[in-house]
C-alpha cells in the first residue's frame, strides 16, 4: 500500500489553455518537480477504443479512431495502453504539444490513459465479487459507463449529456442492449457525483441497487486527507493498477 502525501486540485480559468496552465503550474509548484521514485501521468481525452490484440498493429492507430471516434484535430499524437486482463490494447489520441511538454518535465514518466484506469480498478473491484454488474463514472457533462460479467468487460463508452433526463436515458439505453432489468443489476458509481444530485434521484427512482465504489485501499490516508471522498477521484488513484 502506499502513502498519499499530497493532493491537489487545479482548475482552468475560462478558454484557457491546458498547456498553458501546466507551463504556469510548474514554475509555481516545485513539490511537482521533486526527484520522485516513479512517475505515472493520466491525461484524458475522448478520443479512444478497445482492439484486440490479435487485430492490434501499432502503424494503425489513427485508423482505428477515425474508424470508431470523432475526430479531433488537435490530437494528432497516437498511443496505446496494454489491458492485459482482456488481452487488448487501448488506443487513443492526446495533444502532442502537451505530450512534449509532459515528457520534457517528467522524461522517465509513464503516460496512461484514464480509461485504463478505470477498466483496471472496475476489473480489480469485479474479481472481489462476480456477477453482472454496471460501473459508471461521472464527470462534468459526461460519463464513462462499463458492463462487466462474471469478472470480464464486456462493454464500454462514454455519453456526452446535459441534464439528468438525459444521463438516465442513456444508462437505462445500455441496461435494454444487454436485456438487464434496472430492478436486479446494481450500478456501481464513482467520480462527481453526490446523492443529493438530480442525476443520483433519477437513477434511484429507476434502479434498485445503486452504490458508491468502495475504498479499494490503494494508498493510506492520514488525517490530512479526512475531507477527500475517496470515489470522487476513483480514476486517479488507479492508476496505480497500470503499468
Amino acid at each position: 500500500m502506499g502513502k498519499a502525501l499530497s493532493f491537489k486540485k487545479y482548475t482552468l480559468a475560462e478558454n484557457e489553455s491546458v498547456v498553458k496552465a501546466f507551463k504556469s503550474l510548474f514554475t509555481t509548484d516545485n513539490k511537482l518537480l521533486l526527484n520522485y521514485k516513479s512517475i505515472k501521468i493520466g491525461i484524458d481525452s475522448h478520443q479512444f477504443t478497445l482492439i484486440p490484440n490479435r487485430l492490434f498493429k501499432e502503424k494503425d492507430c489513427a485508423l482505428y479512431l477515425e474508424k470508431t471516434t470523432t475526430k479531433n484535430t488537435d490530437n494528432t499524437y497516437f498511443s496505446h495502453d496494454k489491458i492485459r486482463f482482456n488481452e487488448s490494447q487501448l488506443v487513443y489520441s492526446w495533444n502532442p504539444e502537451l505530450v512534449n511538454l509532459l515528457k520534457n518535465y517528467f522524461p522517465s514518466g509513464r503516460m496512461f490513459h484514464s480509461i485504463s484506469s478505470l477498466i483496471l480498478g472496475w476489473k480489480k473491484q469485479s474479481d472481489i465479487k462476480e456477477g453482472k454488474k454496471f460501473y459508471i463514472f461521472v464527470e462534468m457533462n459526461f460519463f464513462t459507463l462499463a458492463f462487466f460479467e462474471e469478472k470480464e468487460l464486456v462493454f464500454i463508452n462514454r455519453f456526452k449529456y446535459k441534464t439528468a433526463a438525459d444521463f438516465l436515458y442513456y444508462v437505462l439505453m445500455v441496461f435494454d442492449q444487454f436485456e438487464m432489468k434496472p430492478e436486479n443489476t446494481p450500478i456501481i458509481i464513482s467520480g462527481e457525483l453526490v446523492e443529493a444530485s438530480d442525476i443520483y434521484k433519477k437513477l434511484y427512482r429507476y434502479i434498485r441497487h445503486i452504490q458508491f465504489i468502495p475504498n479499494l485501499g490503494y494508498y493510506d490516508f492520514d488525517k490530512t486527507f479526512s475531507t477527500l471522498t475517496h470515489y470522487h477521484h476513483f480514476d486517479l488513484y488507479s492508476l496505480k493498477l497500470c503499468e
